[in-house]
């Protein structure tokens, strides 16, 4: 009998694990895959923060056509679904599915992997939006806008923020003034004591970064020309059109970011007091997670999957997987999911071909042995600040800093590598 592996999201998690699967177990096993997204492009984030410079990468290498690579596996294997989930029987073992093209359609499985992502709480365009249009749109829409204003503030210096504002700087220059908020007294740093966004530098305690990495970021940010303004958020945006003929960039806030094409200005209120008023604001702290569809007896407080951390199964379940972002196990890094892509892949692999062979679970894997999940000890920080600063430990082959998404060190590139499993070379 064929068994059924629903995978719901081609990002980086489901993706690299859709070719994995077929690749490996499919042949050992009589097994077909559906792989649902709305997107029938791959969003190449990793090069955003620099592919939102106007004219820095062209489109079609930021966004990349899914189906191609899955036409090597037998037809009868895979099928891509174009559509989101809306729902998940997990007693039945169902998922329903909303198609792009309005039909509703349910999937039944013997696995379902969640692996939809998340999204910035902003709504700004750095993580897909919806439908490839919906992305599209909103992406150029940023582009445009960054291309035109003067004055750029970026709320929050996490990575993304500080990667936005180091491209940002190290393009334009003097010619735009380029202004980053930091709810701690350093870049990285979130009131002062711990890290933004669950990242780790060359040394210290995990999730801290290391000092040095710290000044050396802050050192290179400020050389670039970048204004940090330490010890603050943004805790009011107020938006306004300029009158007919006034002078000013185009700018908007991410409320209205792919909608309206008028420009914008931005009177910000900050927790210190502080008032500024900029052509484009860019908040990029804050990721919420994708998983409206999915029962609330399946995640915790916040919206996440609830994973055992030993198997990343579903907490309380046999045959449900989470995967990156969506899941409680681990730091919502692109660093991590790496692993958690390896492991499922091969936890999958073992009940799959157990149930093919005799097993007496029908599939659902509970009683298969599957290897224990050991989590990447050293948390990895890459960033790129424009085309000449890059900024990364120098620990391992796989600590290798970033510039467009290339790695600038050594034939162990943690993005070349990516690139390979996104392809189903890995």
């Amino acid at each position: 009998m064929t068994q059924t592996v629903v995978i719901l999201g081609a990002g980086w998690a489901g993706l690299p694990l859709a070719h994995k699967l077929l690749k490996y177990t499919a042949p050992k096993t009589s097994l077909k895959v559906f792989l649902v997204t709305p997107n029938s492009y791959f969003f190449w984030n990793v090069a955003a923060t620099r592919g939102l410079i106007p004219g820095e990468i062209p489109d079609d290498d930021l966004f990349l056509p899914i189906e191609p690579g899955f036409r090597r596996y037998p037809a009868d294997a895979f099928e891509l679904v174009l559509g989101r989930a809306e729902r998940i029987d997990d007693a039945a073992s169902t998922v329903m599915v909303l198609t792009n093209a309005g039909a509703a359609r349910e999937l039944a499985y013997t696995h379902l992997v969640i692996a939809t992502g998340s999204r910035l709480t902003s709504g700004l365009p750095l993580k897909p939006l919806g439908s490839d249009e919906q992305t599209l749109t909103a992406w150029r829409a940023l582009q445009n806008r960054v291309g035109e204003a003067q004055s750029i503030v970026i709320g929050g210096a996490g990575p993304t923020g500080v990667e936005v504002a180091g491209e940002l700087a190290a393009k334009y220059g003097s010619t735009k003034t380029i202004t980053l908020v930091s709810s701690g007294s350093k870049p990285l740093l979130s009131d002062g004591t711990s890290s933004t966004a669950h990242t780790a530098g060359t040394a210290g305690t995990a999730g801290t970064p290391s000092p040095s990495l710290i000044t050396t970021i802050e050192t290179d940010l400020q050389t670039l020309g970048v204004r940090l303004i330490r010890n603050a958020r943004v805790t009011k945006d107020e938006h306004h059109q300029p009158p007919p003929n006034a002078a000013g960039p185009d700018a908007s806030s991410a409320s209205t970011l792919a909608s309206s094409p008028s420009p914008q200005h931005h009177k910000l209120t900050l927790s210190n007091g502080a008032v500024l008023t900029t052509d484009l604001y860019l908040p990029l702290h804050g990721v919420q997670v994708n998983t409206g569809f999915v029962p609330p007896h399946l995640l915790d407080a916040r919206g996440n999957v609830r994973q055992d951390p030993r198997s990343l199964r579903v907490a309380g379940t046999d045959n449900l997987w989470a995967l990156g972002d969506v899941g409680d196990a681990e730091p919502k890094q692109l660093t991590v999911t790496d692993a958690q892509v390896v492991h499922v892949a091969a936890a999958l692999h073992a009940v799959l071909t157990a149930a093919d062979g005799g097993g007496t679970d029908g599939g659902g894997g509970g009683g298969v042995e599957v290897p224990v999940y050991v989590p990447e000890k050293k948390t990895m920080l890459f960033l790129a600040l424009g085309r000449k600063v890059r900024d990364g430990p120098d620990w391992s082959v796989e600590a290798v800093a970033v510039s467009g998404g290339v790695g600038s060190r050594g034939g162990g590139c943690l993005w070349i590598r990516r690139r390979r499993m996104w392809e189903g070379r890995g």
